[in-house]
């Protein structure tokens, strides 16, 4: 069973994969979003913003080479779409500029796969709608031996009819020997949420695999907080995540399995325009432990409030958190970990990241190890 990642292609995210081991990117699917990019500068403030989104393609192309697959998708997020994105998914011709994107980056790099979009044109009558999917799909099967489909099954009650309409594909497809995969994307999720998830999921389930019995189905979602203090303390706290306990949930009432994905601790709404970083920010450092929970901790600034300046060094409070992390009794040493290295060259050297960015890829690397780990665990167990 695979781990599967989404993955928005975010600095941090780039950062934490690639300090990730390869023996551990060799056991990950990465569902990799196609996202505006940053943000080009320009100097002038009036002019429309511009985004790069070829180094997002050069990401894909380069940098998931040694991963088990790497399946390909448009983002979802509002913040994260432009114009390009909008025009990439759009379903004129049986969506040719996606299937032409997917196919140039599969020539670059042979992990990529697919994930079928759904985006019909406002004007479009069902029958132009269905032609345009079944074109899609009929491209993509002809050079793919997996196919993936993203449902937000909290919000498009009508996605389980798009996979009616190509069940007789996908089985054919299937029958064959390739893999068609349902990612049910519950995208943020909400604390004691699990149990609720998993009932209102189930019959959806059953009634894809009386249609597709063959099909492979996973569960993503991320219940990281935008603001830990959303959930916690100001200076230390825990949360689990629920995302794992909405997987387990669901796997207790199928008998055919359902695989597990997650955000890899990201929370989806990014902020990349780079806001400056206030003195009254605190340094802090979170830890992903091996009993699917996350702690943290914070260490305010001494500010001279006459002044108004900063007195501690951002360097000298990430020490102080990382020391806290550490010697907390929560914290058991991750083998061969990028992040687990990092919290402890802080805490007793100097620490290399003196922003939240570089600690938000510390965070997730470890996330990564650790859900590997259980996932590892479960499958030989």
């Amino acid at each position: 069973m695979s781990y599967h990642l989404v993955l928005k292609t975010g600095d941090s995210e780039i950062r934490a994969w690639r300090n990730l081991s390869q023996d551990r990117r060799s056991l990950v699917s990465v569902h990799c979003e196609i996202t505006r990019g940053r943000k080009k500068p320009n100097k002038d403030k009036s002019a429309p913003f511009e985004y790069n989104i070829d180094k997002v393609f050069e990401v894909i192309q380069t940098d998931f080479q040694d991963c088990e697959v790497c399946v390909v998708d448009i983002t979802r997020e509002p913040t994260l779409r432009s114009t390009e994105t909008e025009n990439l998914g759009r379903s004129l011709n049986g969506y040719a500029d996606w299937v032409a994107a997917v196919n140039r980056l599969s020539e670059k790099n042979p992990k990529v796969r697919p994930t079928l979009i759904v985006n019909p044109d406002d004007g479009d009558d069902f029958d132009t709608f269905q032609r345009d999917i079944f074109s899609q799909f009929d491209a993509f099967a002809e050079v793919f031996s997996l196919i993936s489909y993203r449902a937000s099954v909290l919000h498009d009650e009508g996605f389980v009819d798009d996979l009616l309409m190509l069940a007789d594909k996908v089985n054919a497809y299937v029958a064959k020997g390739n893999v068609f995969e349902i990612l049910l994307d519950f995208e943020c999720i909400q604390p004691s949420t699990a149990t609720l998830h998993a009932s209102y999921v189930a019959p959806i389930i059953r009634e894809i695999r009386e249609a597709i019995p063959d099909v492979r189905i996973v569960s993503v979602g991320t219940s990281f907080p935008k603001s830990v203090t959303d959930l916690g303390g100001d200076d230390t706290d825990e949360f689990r995540l629920e995302e794992f306990y909405l997987h387990e949930e669901i796997n207790r009432t199928h008998n055919q399995a359902v695989e597990y994905g997650d955000y890899g601790s990201i929370n989806p709404i990014r902020n990349d325009f780079n806001p400056p970083v206030g003195i009254h920010l605190r340094a802090r450092i979170d830890f992903p432990t091996d009993k699917q929970t996350i702690f943290y901790h914070r260490v305010a600034p001494r500010i001279d409030k006459v002044k108004n300046v900063l007195l501690s060094p951002r360097v000298a409070m990430y020490k102080a958190a990382a020391k806290l992390v550490a010697s907390d009794a929560k914290f058991t040493p991750v083998r061969d970990s990028w992040g687990c290295d990092k919290i402890f060259e802080a805490a007793e050297k100097s620490p290399e990241g003196k922003s939240p960015s570089f600690w938000i890829s510390v965070r997730m690397e470890l996330h990564i190890c650790q859900r590997i780990e259980v996932i590892r665990f479960r499958t030989e167990n």
